[in-house]
């Protein structure tokens, strides 16, 4: 099951992986759901992001979290992974993470949380992602659960030129994201604008997705204003691999 309320997004899904979302997830019941043993969820970081007003669970956003744990109760996955970003961990002075984390041991699960980096893993982007992974604390991954986060394996770099073939002024591309694009080069808010021997160069689309470690046929549906914010708002396809590849070589041991 996938669910997303943004109709280029559900185009999107329905063109690369020939499933049909859902769609508001507040208004969804988990008991209509098949059983499945993974949840994997992004909530809006917004309300937590060092870009935005730091609102938290006081923005109607921060409040989407609470409609995943309806699921979690409800359905009872395996594995839970969330996604945010990193200033969650501080926001509140720690208290929002706290409360995050409580709510899922009090469901039953064990906690386990990493901060990572695109650019160690082979994608030359400053992104940093926060991910929580929760395992139901009888089953026997819950063993592993740290090992899970555990990434040395797949540590790599490589420089934005050599990434995407053009001689770029900076060895690392800055976060991707869903505002500011067109801002002046060496504007604070500028992220899609580099020098490329000496000139002014704007990312493409196509530049954008490699650098969320999309495959080239990849496509984004809707207009270019539709695909640019899911771009900005994806997860990087390598952090969900590393995770997937640990934890097949967990569940399995």
């Amino acid at each position: 099951m996938a669910c997303d309320i943004s109709e280029p997004a559900r185009q999107t899904y329905r063109e690369n992986y020939g499933v049909e979302p859902l769609g508001d997830v507040t208004q969804i019941d988990p008991q209509t759901i098949e059983p499945y043993d993974v949840l994997c969820a992004g909530f809006p970081c917004q309300p937590f992001s060092q870009c935005g007003f730091h609102k938290g669970f006081d923005d109607e956003r921060g409040t989407m979290f609470f409609h995943i744990m309806k699921f979690v109760r409800g359905n009872r996955p395996k594995v839970v992974i969330l996604e945010n970003v990193q200033a969650l961990l501080n926001h509140d002075g720690g208290e929002t993470f706290r409360r995050i984390s409580r709510e899922l041991s009090g469901a039953g699960y064990a906690v386990a949380h990493s901060v990572l980096k695109c650019s160690d893993y082979g994608i030359p982007q400053m992104r940093k992602r926060l991910f929580i992974v929760a395992v139901l604390s009888a089953d026997p991954l819950a063993a592993h659960i740290e090992k899970v986060l555990d990434m040395r394996e797949f540590k790599k770099t490589i420089t934005l030129s050599d990434y995407l073939g053009k001689n770029f002024a900076k060895s690392t591309a800055y976060t991707l994201r869903c505002g500011g694009k067109g801002s002046p080069i060496d504007d604070r808010h500028n992220w899609d604008g580099y020098y490329v021997d000496g000139k002014e160069y704007r990312l493409t689309v196509e530049d954008a997705l490699k650098l969320q470690g999309f495959e080239a046929d990849f496509v984004l549906c809707g207009g270019q204003g539709d695909k640019w914010h899911q771009l900005g708002n994806t997860i990087p396809t390598v952090f969900t691999d590393m995770i997937g590849r640990n934890l097949q070589k967990f569940m399995a041991a």
